[in-house]
């Protein structure tokens, strides 16, 4: 058997972090607050989803005309969150700096 390696103080504040964003949009979505997120538009078991960066979360779009065009794009959405169906309202969509943009994503935005 394997033993367990103690999380690393990089791990424990990860979570940490990880943490304190889930009850942030808890917290907000409760309230029905608009809330700012910086995440992927991206394509996700055959429909376009928004992944949060801090907490790797996918979030399903109702609004998807608010979004449409920026699939593959880091973007930054102010949004209303929906904690029972995991969704967001997205409310303002803006494309963050091409610096932000990386991989394959920013090499598609070059061959436009």
């Amino acid at each position: 058997m394997a033993a367990q390696e103690p999380a690393t103080k990089e791990q424990t504040a990860g979570d940490k972090k990880v943490q304190k964003a889930e009850k942030k949009e808890a917290t907000a979505a409760e309230k029905g607050k608009t809330m700012s997120l910086t995440g992927w538009v991206k394509e996700q078991d055959g429909k376009t989803v928004f992944i949060n960066d801090k907490d790797k979360q996918a979030w399903n779009i109702e609004n998807m005309d608010a979004v449409k065009g920026h699939e593959g794009h880091h973007v930054q959405i102010k949004a209303k969150l929906n904690e029972t169906d995991h969704s967001v309202n997205v409310e303002k969509l803006s494309m963050l700096r091409k610096s932000k943009q990386t991989g394959e994503e920013q090499k598609a935005e070059e061959k436009k």
